[in-house]
């Protein structure tokens, strides 16, 4: 796209990341959602929505989704192809919300936030750009001086004690690479 003076508008310096429920309901619970949007242009799919906000219903952090929603800080994407998530579904060990998160990426030309390593498994093999999920996003607040090395570390914590699942192997490597940032 081109300017008045002919010289090509910048792209939105914001990636477009879209989220699966996980990062989105673990982040809301700790009240670090709106700082984790604040770096990026945010999706949910209509079935992570499903996922975090009706199924959630009376829940704090699903209140704090619909909220966000309403404000415009996180779009709810509908898929338009739903043959691509008819595709990613026929991989048994992935869910609905996370095919529609990765047709959603296909369609948006972004990336899935997604925390199952199966889940990013399929997505590479059919050249859908994924982070890895929560601790992707913990790690980008720091790298973009959102947050201080100490401040990423405590958040970590409060993640984990959200109920957010991180294996010990890799909850012990984010620690140490939070050790080398200080």
């Amino acid at each position: 796209m081109l300017t008045k003076l002919g010289e090509k508008r910048l792209r939105s310096s914001r990636p477009i990341y879209v989220l699966d429920a996980t990062p989105i309901i673990h982040f809301a619970r700790i009240d670090r959602l709106t700082l984790v949007l604040g770096i990026c242009e945010a999706y949910m799919t209509r079935e992570a929505y499903r996922e975090t906000v009706e199924r959630g219903q009376g829940r704090p952090d699903a209140t704090i989704v619909r909220d966000t929603v309403e404000r415009g800080e996180l779009k709810v994407y509908d898929v338009r192809d739903r043959n691509v998530v008819k595709m990613f579904q026929r991989h048994p060990e992935m869910h609905m919300g996370e095919a529609e998160t990765l047709a959603a990426v296909k369609e948006l030309n972004g990336f899935a936030i997604v925390d199952e390593t199966e889940a990013r498994t399929i997505a590479k093999a059919y050249g859908v750009k994924t982070r890895t999920g929560t601790l992707f996003l913990l790690f980008r607040l720091l790298a973009l001086k959102r947050i201080e090395s100490a401040e990423c570390e405590s958040t970590l914590d409060e993640l984990v004690e959200s109920g957010l699942y991180i294996d010990s192997h890799t909850l012990i490597r984010a620690k140490q690479k939070l050790k080398q940032h200080h």
